[in-house]
């Protein structure tokens, strides 16, 4: 039996082990748990060894609740040998987290297949009957040169690029940005769009503190300085995950989208990135984004997707019909 184990080692010692497996996500590194932490989730980190290799590892996020109840949430995780996910895994969590009771959440963000899939439900995971997100992405090529990324782009999508630049706005690299700034054009998507709140100014601030360099973002300004549009993104290693974007109603009619587009991954390059997360799809519910996202030519990419496990059993219905109803609110 593959026994988990209290990670001992420094922050820099995990995100250096993480990039060891192919499937590794920035939801999974240090960083994005001293975010998380500033939500009231706290960190715990496990990891299982074969033969002096690390060949398992799961950052958990776990919050606490009365009567001895914890609940777990494993983002873009666990990594590696999916033998390893079974009940030792979520004994060790209940463990290490201290509590009698234990609703647990995995999202692992490697390639969706049957045989994972039916491993899963093997060692009891059953999948997600509220998920908090549709499972689907699109992974870009940033690794290829700015000529090869032209091309694989759709046709409409290099005209709008092309018209972009025609209105005299410009595009740069956001040092120093301003939350309330972004969260102004945020306002103004989400009040033309009828979205509902993409984002707050406490989680803007809390990613910018914990990624320090590691958050990429630029602007799109028109000719007077007004900011049109902005898009940004978190890099570990050599990925990037999509993680900001809003245009104004009058960015969109200039496609400043796509000009902060394509300088943001000009600006990821730079920083050695070579795969690039889109940041999800719901190619359903929103079509409009998908399209955005696809025409630049990146492809389609299915996650395993989100699964649970409950123990006693009781407690995952609770805890789905709670996320269900946060969901609908």
């Amino acid at each position: 039996m593959l026994n988990w184990q209290p990670w001992e080692g420094s922050a820099e010692a995990w995100d250096d082990q993480l990039r060891q497996f192919a499937d590794y996500t920035v939801f999974q590194s240090h960083a994005w748990s001293e975010h998380k932490r500033q939500f009231g989730w706290q960190p715990l980190r496990l990891g299982v060894s074969d033969a002096d290799r690390v060949v398992a590892l799961a950052q958990v996020l776990v919050k606490r609740y009365p009567l001895g109840i914890g609940m777990a949430w494993v983002p873009g995780g666990p990594l590696g040998r999916i033998d390893s996910w079974g009940d030792s895994f979520r004994q060790a969590i209940r463990a290490a987290a201290g509590v009698r009771f234990l609703y647990c959440r995995i999202s692992p963000m490697c390639p969706h297949s049957e045989d994972a899939a039916s491993k899963l439900a093997t060692h009891g995971w059953r999948r997600s009957a509220a998920p908090f997100t549709s499972g689907l992405s699109l992974a870009y090529q940033a690794a290829l040169s700015e000529d090869e990324r032209l091309q694989q782009c759709s046709g409409n999508w290099r005209h709008n690029l092309r018209r972009s630049v025609k209105h005299g706005s410009k595009v740069y690299l956001w040092n120093n940005p301003d939350p309330d700034e972004m969260m102004a054009a945020y306002a103004a998507m989400q009040a033309n769009k009828q979205l509902k709140e993409q984002t707050s100014r406490e989680e803007i601030v809390s990613m910018f503190s914990a990624f320090a360099d590691q958050c990429v973002l630029v602007r799109c300004d028109d000719e007077r300085g007004n900011l049109l549009a902005l898009r940004g993104a978190l890099v570990l290693g050599d990925k990037g995950r999509d993680t900001f974007a809003a245009a104004t109603p009058a960015g969109r009619k200039v496609y400043a989208s796509h000009a902060a587009f394509w300088e943001l991954i000009k600006q990821c390059v730079a920083r050695g990135v070579k795969w690039y997360d889109m940041g999800g799809v719901d190619p359903i519910n929103n079509r409009g984004v998908y399209d955005f996202k696809k025409g630049t030519g990146a492809q389609d990419l299915h996650f395993l997707g989100e699964w649970e496990h409950a123990m006693p059993a009781f407690l995952g219905a609770l805890a789905s019909r709670a996320i269900a109803w946060r969901g609908r609110a």
